[in-house]
């Protein structure tokens, strides 16, 4: 006698029978000219397929051009939410706790204090650990004296080596006044969003 699919409660569940009962261990089923193989629901990521999520943020204004390695720490507000495991850096390089493909993103408050001033954001990654290459940039200009904007930038990077591909942020000011990134409103995205 063939296999039987059953309609199990009218609720959408469905029993797959065979002659010596249920198909237990053996979870392909075969549909002429195709086969395809079901997934567990023990098997399907959580959050949609989303397996990683975690936020830093600059904890002091950076005042100055050059990389940002100093005063960095993991967003800990209140419901700011861990998903998978973190992010690691050190002097301002972040190592990706698992491979795949990953949205990062800069958002942060530039501040300027004169209308000819600037401030630039990059985002640059690694794929050797060692030479970088900017992939996503951002500029504020000062329109006025003590002028503030919320600028973001965000870059997909194939995380395929944890030792080498790396990614980190530099922060550039310009013209003949200071230009800060406010620290408590900078902060650093990292999403996992696929298998690389």
């Amino acid at each position: 006698m063939p296999g039987q699919i059953k309609i199990d409660d009218g609720a959408g569940r469905y029993t797959i029978l065979t002659n010596g009962g249920s198909l237990g261990s053996d979870k392909t089923i075969t549909i002429p000219n195709t086969t395809g193989t079901m997934a567990l629901t023990s098997d399907i990521p959580a959050g949609g397929g989303i397996t990683g999520i975690d936020q830093w943020r600059v904890t002091a204004d950076v005042t100055s051009t050059g990389d940002i390695t100093a005063n960095l720490a993991q967003n800990g507000y209140t419901n700011v939410g861990l998903l998978g495991s973190a992010m690691t850096q050190s002097s301002g390089i972040f190592t990706f706790p698992t491979t795949g493909m990953w949205l990062v993103k800069f958002q942060g408050t530039i501040r300027t204090e004169a209308s000819a001033s600037y401030g630039v954001v990059d985002i640059k990654s690694t794929a050797n650990n060692s030479a970088y290459t900017v992939v996503s940039t951002l500029i504020g200009y000062g329109e006025s004296a003590y002028y503030t904007k919320t600028l973001s930038c965000e870059a997909i990077l194939d995380i395929a080596d944890l030792a080498n591909d790396k990614v980190k942020f530099t922060f550039t000011e310009g013209g003949t006044s200071k230009i800060d990134v406010d620290g408590d409103h900078a902060n650093f995205i990292f999403i996992r969003l696929a298998d690389t």
